[in-house]
């Protein structure tokens, strides 16, 4: 298997079965998630993209998916994580040993 790391994000080229979660995801953001892949199916069934999980809150969307409120607010969490890494500027951290 070889793996490509860019950041936080890991892109596994040639391992068969993360191909195949790929295709089963087509939505990229939602792929992206660092959630349990049988959630992530829950989301793509629903049709539902990234910016609408910023939209909802934690009830609306365990009432839709079915799930406990406390996976939900995973899920939630997991969204504004991949935002804040997208879109925050990055800062170097310097350290200075003595």
């Amino acid at each position: 298997m070889k793996a490509i790391a860019t950041s936080k994000i890991v892109n596994i080229t040639d391992d068969r079965v993360a191909l195949a979660v790929k295709h089963t995801f087509p939505q990229p953001e939602i792929y992206r998630l660092d959630i349990a892949d049988g959630l992530k199916q829950l989301l793509y069934g629903k049709n539902w993209d990234l910016s609408f999980l910023l939209q909802s809150d934690v009830a609306s969307v365990a009432r839709e998916l079915g799930i406990e409120e406390f996976v939900a607010k995973i899920i939630i969490d997991a969204a504004k994580e991949i935002i804040s890494f997208l879109f925050l500027p990055k800062t170097n951290l310097q350290v200075s040993l003595p």
